[in-house]
């Protein structure tokens, strides 16, 4: 190898090497060195310091490699070191590969870098550093302040990570991701970091407080232990707002008028939301868990939202201006006591809704649905008190009706529906037959069923579960829903 001298780039990944060759030091002119997923790797040789023209060391997925030169300052031209269990980053596009590399982050659960060398703060044009699922590392270096060129710090679930993470002189970062970690704060100010454009800081549940936060953020994920947050309305950029698991969130102040998608999940304690009125280009709303929550504020003015998921809210009691949503394509409420018979009849003006799916609400009893020709997915569940469903008929273009866990409702004939697939209660009216599979509730929108024998094959007959709660990923022209459950019948 040491007679290579012209040589730019070595791929090694996924061999069998333990250790890299001194030799390797010759390679003057080497700028990438890829070692993905080298489970047997648990060195580097020092005379890699000599290679200083390498731009790329890509060391992911390598368990047993702990420690990274001491001397790694050296490569003065390196701009992507990635050495953890992170495949999220475009240095791997191999699907299939994605995936076999992904298994190590379970299999060596405990493996991976245990620190980073001071001498790191050298690498003055380094500009992507990803260190993400290296469970073993408990701090950053001080000297990465000195990083002046970096634009990406991805040290997610890095679980060990905790304290502060020491921001001053990262003028160029646009990318910092600390999800999972257990840090509790930063050391230095954010208007320095006037080019930051994604905050990542979901499941940091030791973060004390959000600093002031700078108008260039488009993405901002948060969780931890604050009561309120900094004034969020003069980002005006900003197009992603996560908040998930802040148990001591009392209130938010004005969101901005920008977003585009905003969810808070289990925020015990948040009684009321910032009015909505001023989000007009808002499609994603979700609120999940959130006990104490009574009203949504300004619904009416969400002239853009496609997609609206209530859930385990118990005390919200209404939804008013809900029938104004006139973009709406996805609704789904799931918990007690949102909607009423008289509520639900307003939904008649919502013509572009897709799917409309409602779980354990005890107040409705006759409802109308409504007649959107989009709409191919509805869902009952656990609906206690309802007797009908007014309009279903009229639904030409329905593919997945389930009415499951409401034992008084009497259903019409539904066999004027040609490519209809429904899943009814097992003491239905409806007949078992085609396209119609019967079902038993279990509960918080779950049910199982046994799908018919296979008459050439009489032992398959397993039982089957599938839930009703769905994912989605929407696009502004597309909604595509996910069940979340593995086994489906059906996908809309």
């Amino acid at each position: 190898m040491c007679k290579l001298k012209k040589l730019k780039e070595i791929h090694m990944g996924e061999t069998a090497i333990v250790k890299i060759p001194q030799c390797i030091g010759y390679l003057k002119k080497l700028e990438v060195l890829y070692a993905t997923g080298c489970k047997s790797l648990d060195g580097l040789p020092n005379s890699m310091s000599h290679m200083v023209n390498l731009l790329t060391l890509d060391l992911r997925f390598c368990p047993k490699l702990c420690k990274l030169l001491e001397s790694i300052g050296s490569l003065v031209k390196l701009e992507r070191l990635s050495c953890g269990f992170n495949n999220s980053h475009d240095l791997v596009t191999d699907y299939s590969k994605s995936l076999r590399l992904g298994k190590l982050i379970s299999s060596d659960a405990d493996a991976g870098i245990c620190e980073l060398p001071e001498s790191i703060g050298d690498l003055k044009n380094l500009k992507f550093l990803h260190i993400g699922f290296s469970k073993k590392l408990s701090n950053l270096p001080n000297t990465i302040n000195k990083l002046g060129n970096l634009e990406e710090l991805d040290a997610m679930y890095c679980k060990s990570l905790g304290g502060e993470i020491h921001i001053d002189g990262l003028s160029s970062l646009k990318f910092l991701c600390l999800e999972g970690t257990g840090v509790f704060g930063f050391h230095g100010a954010f208007d320095k970091l006037s080019r930051l454009e994604k905050l990542e800081l979901l499941d940091c549940h030791m973060l004390q407080s959000l600093p002031e936060l700078l108008a260039s953020l488009t993405v901002l994920e948060v969780t931890g232990q604050h009561r309120t947050f900094p004034q969020l309305s003069h980002l005006i950029h900003l197009k992603k707002l996560p908040v998930k698991e802040c148990p001591l969130l009392e209130s938010m102040p004005e969101l901005p008028s920008g977003l585009l998608e905003f969810s808070v999940n289990g925020c015990g304690e948040l009684k009321e939301l910032p009015s909505l009125s001023n989000l007009k280009f808002l499609s994603d709303l979700r609120l999940e868990s959130c006990g104490e929550l009574t009203k949504i504020r300004g619904l009416e003015g969400l002239k853009s939202l496609e997609l609206l998921l209530v859930e385990n809210c118990q005390k919200l009691s209404n939804l008013d201006g809900l029938e104004h949503l006139q973009s709406l394509r996805i609704l789904h409420l799931i918990g007690p006591t949102i909607l009423n018979d008289d509520q639900f009849a307003g939904l008649e003006k919502l013509n572009n809704l897709e799917s409309l799916e409602v779980v354990d609400c005890e107040s409705l009893v006759r409802v109308d649905v409504p007649q959107s020709t989009h709409l191919g997915h509805l869902s009952f569940c656990g609906c206690h008190q309802l007797l009908e469903i007014k309009g279903l008929e009229g639904l030409q273009n329905l593919g997945l009706l389930k009415v499951v866990g409401c034992p008084s409702i009497t259903l019409p004939d539904l066999s004027c529906f040609t490519n209809l697939h429904a899943f009814v209660d097992e003491c239905s009216n409806i007949p078992d037959g085609r396209g119609v599979t019967k079902a038993k509730y279990c509960g918080r929108g779950s049910y199982r069923y046994w799908p018919r024998r296979d008459p050439m094959n009489p032992f398959n007959n397993p039982l089957r579960w599938s839930k009703t709660r769905y994912s989605s990923s929407l696009s502004p022209s597309h909604p595509t829903l996910r069940p979340q459950s593995p086994i489906s019948l059906f996908q809309s």
